[in-house]
């Protein structure tokens, strides 16, 4: 199918806009001001190193129709001039402060000081962490009644891709925001969604997601952080946790971390698990607002020296009440009902996880590209002349297997990512009750393989980007064994893919009697018409 829409018009000429134009949403993206408007902002477009609008676009416009989503009550505020601006200051947001510093911060990662608890992270990164904060690319998903840009999930997830691509390592922090925020919106108190949310969405305060435990990995049911309620209605958290993203940083504000623990008494399993909103700062609710007060007992045990991604921050181990004998926490939702107010953040990172395993393929397969065409070697198998000049390695049918096998999976995983963005979307916008009910089976049975397909096969991209440059490949002075490392923790993030495996055949096949594997083999079926229909 996908061979199929390729035939259709790809290359439509679309009219360039401006990028410092006023974005009409709910809380409008600011231009960059740092950065000089490009007289044509689709120029060159194909030599770009960061994403290839062109195609971008077909899957939005042509494949996905987002545009048709702005005929609903939920989107109409947003047009295409709305779109476009978006995707026009993230293309320069990314190579402004993301792109050209994606290198220096695998060669230089964070660096934690044990004895003064204080982490460092390149200026640089600091600088890029602010800028896209104030463009309000926090904000691009969420709800106007939160603060949000209220744009679909399929152009936030366009927007998003830009920044895995430009700098995979960094921008693993940002998904964390949101997912923290979401969480709140629909499961903090009053008091949190007044004062905390706001905080999350400007770029004040930072997110992070504590589950696994040195002892139990991904089995949630054997955790051993405690949480015991307190006369104030705070509760004292002790415990760890380990493989912590964003655990740390020097952004200034404070770190929200969503902690799961056990209450005492909480019955076996899961069922017992209960959500905490644990800060780095104890706070001080007012009406005026939140104040931080002093540290809370929250301290980072070391860092994981990871083969990717390096630059972000990953606790080795965070620990909670090592020195009191327990952090301050606030309880997120119903006591014994954390692990269901959690999904909120982990399907919002599974999807972000596949979504960011695009990234690191796509900047691969465009810069072997890039090379394939300017690297001279060797000649046609038809001409035995030494004296002829060599040709570009893209002549040669191996390297086009090799660019071509790229371009399969990483369209493939993109159109799979942005399918189930536009799920999502209809879900949001769609009234009624059974074809609510249809888009919500079709998107649990997705979200595990929208995980789990470009973690693993985007890898497999990387590994064929690698093998077009051939033994520069393999070398440090080009940037594709950082582009596979960047791309290989994707497979552990969220669950591996056989986690997912037994999310998707054990509960997601089989609910309603398979009632979502119909709606999608309806979907293909439906599309396969569509395509034989139109000559294909």
């Amino acid at each position: 199918v996908n061979m199929l829409l390729r035939r259709s018009n790809l290359a439509r000429s679309l009219a360039p806009r401006p990028w410092r134009q006023i974005v009409p949403a709910k809380r409008r993206l600011s231009a960059l001001p740092d950065t000089p408007p490009a007289s044509d902002a689709h120029a060159n477009i194909n030599d770009d190193l960061v994403m290839n609008r062109r195609d971008l676009d077909f899957i939005l416009y042509e494949v996905e129709n987002v545009e048709a989503l702005c005929q609903t009550e939920r989107y109409q505020h947003c047009d295409r001039a709305t779109f476009d601006a978006a995707l026009d200051t993230a293309h320069q947001l990314a190579h402004s402060h993301f792109h050209q510093y994606n290198a220096k911060g695998d060669r230089h990662p964070p660096q934690y000081c044990q004895e003064t608890d204080t982490l460092t992270l390149l200026p640089e990164h600091v600088a890029a962490h602010r800028a896209y904060s104030d463009a309000g690319f926090l904000t691009t998903s969420m709800d106007a009644e939160v603060g949000g840009s209220q744009m679909p999930v399929a152009v936030s997830g366009a927007v998003g891709l830009h920044f895995s691509s430009a700098n995979a390592g960094f921008s693993a922090h940002f998904a964390l925001n949101v997912g923290a925020a979401k969480i709140l919106q629909h499961h903090g108190t009053d008091e949190q969604r007044a004062h905390v949310l706001p905080k999350l969405l400007s770029g004040e305060w930072c997110g992070t997601m504590c589950l696994s435990e040195t002892h139990a990995g991904s089995s949630l049911t054997d955790i051993r952080t405690t949480a015991h309620p307190q006369p104030d209605g705070t509760y004292k958290i002790r415990g760890n946790k380990m493989w912590i993203t964003a655990a740390e940083n020097n952004f200034g504000g404070t770190i929200v971390h969503m902690v799961l623990a056990k209450l005492p008494g909480a019955p076996a399993g899961t069922k017992g698990i209960s959500l905490f909103l644990v800060p780095k700062h104890a706070l001080s609710f007012s009406e005026e607002g939140v104040s931080l007060g002093e540290r809370n007992d929250v301290r980072l045990g070391g860092l994981n020296h990871k083969m990717g991604q390096t630059a972000s921050v990953n606790a080795g181990e965070l620990l909670f009440g090592e020195a009191s004998g327990g952090a301050t926490g606030h309880l997120v939702g119903e006591p014994n009902q954390g692990l269901r107010c959690m999904f909120i953040m982990m399907n919002e990172l599974r999807f972000q996880v596949g979504l960011g395993g695009v990234g690191p393929a796509l900047a691969g397969y465009l810069y072997s590209l890039q090379y394939a065409r300017q690297r001279t070697q060797g000649r046609s198998p038809l001409c035995r002349d030494p004296s002829t000049p060599m040709v570009p390695i893209i002549e040669h049918s191996d390297v086009k297997r090799m660019l071509l096998l790229q371009k399969a999976y990483v369209e493939g995983a993109l159109g799979l990512c942005m399918y189930t963005a536009g799920v999502i979307d209809a879900l949001a916008t769609t009234a009624d009750a059974a074809a609510r009910s249809d888009k919500l089976l079709l998107l649990e049975l997705l979200t595990p393989v929208v995980k789990a397909w470009p973690s693993e096969w985007c890898l497999e991209a990387n590994k064929w980007a690698m093998q077009v440059l051939g033994g520069y490949g393999y070398t440090q002075d080009f940037p594709l064994e950082q582009l596979y490392r960047d791309a290989r923790p994707n497979m552990i993030y969220e669950g591996t893919s056989g986690v997912q495996a037994l999310d998707l055949l054990g509960r997601k096949a089989s609910m309603g009697d398979g009632a979502a594997l119909k709606l999608l083999g309806a979907a293909v079926a439906e599309d396969v018409a569509a395509a034989r229909a139109a000559g294909g």
